[in-house]
Formats: C-alpha cells, structure tokens, sequence
C-alpha cells in the first residue's frame, strides 16, 4: 500500500531500495497498521496525535517567550537612548508587539491543534483503509477434510489388521 503524506511511528513502515539504487521507497504496513491502532485500548492514534501536537505547542511557546524577550531587549535599548516624554509612546509600542505576539502564538496553537484532530482523522480513515485491505486480501477459510483422514485410518487400520493376521 502507498504512504500518505501521514506522519506515523516507524515500525508501520517498510522500507524498500530500488533495484537500481536510486532512492528509497516508504510504504505501511495494513497488517502493522491495524495493529499498532489497536494497542493501548485503541487509544495509540490519539496519544501520537498529542505527542505531536505537544512538540509543535512547545515548540510555538518557545518561539513566543523569544520574541517576547527580544522585543524587551529591543525596548530596553531604546529607553536607554530616549528622553521621558517619548519614552510613553515607545512603551506603548512595545505593548503593542508583545499583544501581536501573543495573539499569533495563540493563532498558531488553535491552528496546531485543528491539525492535530485532521491527523487524526486521516489517520483514522488509514487504519479503516487498511482493515479492509487485509479483510478483502484475507485467504479463504480452508476446509476440513475429515473425510480424507477417515480413509487414511481406515487404511492404517486395515494394514494393521492384515500384518497382525
């Protein structure tokens, strides 16, 4: 099967060389799929899907509380600089960025985690994909031959009868 544009834990994945050696070919596994889905009370998608989240939320914190910091330094440079009178108007400025700053990061988080859930999603219809795939590519039931096994002690038997007589 094809691999989406998912992120998904490795060990889902097969990984295959072209006979050339030109590239590298990902593709999932339905069968590891399914039941790496399945593990943690079929919870393993949501908790992958935070975990990503989690790293992208820090990650929007991080870049948040460094602008923040740069914008102090940048105010703290220019109070040093500037006279009283105008110092009120840069202070206002500075406000100003920081609630920019602020509203983008909080921007960026809602969009992390709308993300967050069409992952999910995606990935919930992947795992549905792949039940399917290995439903529909699973062997038919084999069955039983009792009737062969009778005759082959049928057999036995008869021989054993004849060597014992």
């Amino acid at each position: 099967m094809k691999t989406p544009e998912l992120e998904l834990p490795k060990h889902v994945y097969d990984e295959s060389t072209a006979p050339d050696g030109s590239g590298t070919r990902l593709t999932y596994s339905a069968e590891r799929l399914v039941a790496w889905a399945e593990r943690e009370r079929g919870d393993a998608i949501g908790k992958w899907c935070r975990q990503i989240c989690d790293r992208t939320l820090e990650n929007i914190d991080a870049w948040e509380d460094n602008r923040i910091l740069q914008l102090e330094d940048e105010w703290v440079s220019i109070e040093q600089d500037i006279e009283d009178d105008e110092d009120d108007e840069n202070e206002h400025h500075y406000h100003q960025a920081c609630d920019t700053v602020v509203r983008e990061a909080a921007s960026k988080r809602d969009r992390a985690r709308q993300q967050m859930l069409e992952h999910s999603a995606a990935i919930e219809k992947l795992v549905r994909e792949a039940r399917n795939h290995i439903e529909a590519h699973r062997p038919p039931p084999q069955e039983e031959h009792f009737v062969g096994y009778f005759l082959a002690i049928a057999a036995i038997a008869a021989v054993a009868y004849v060597v014992v007589t």
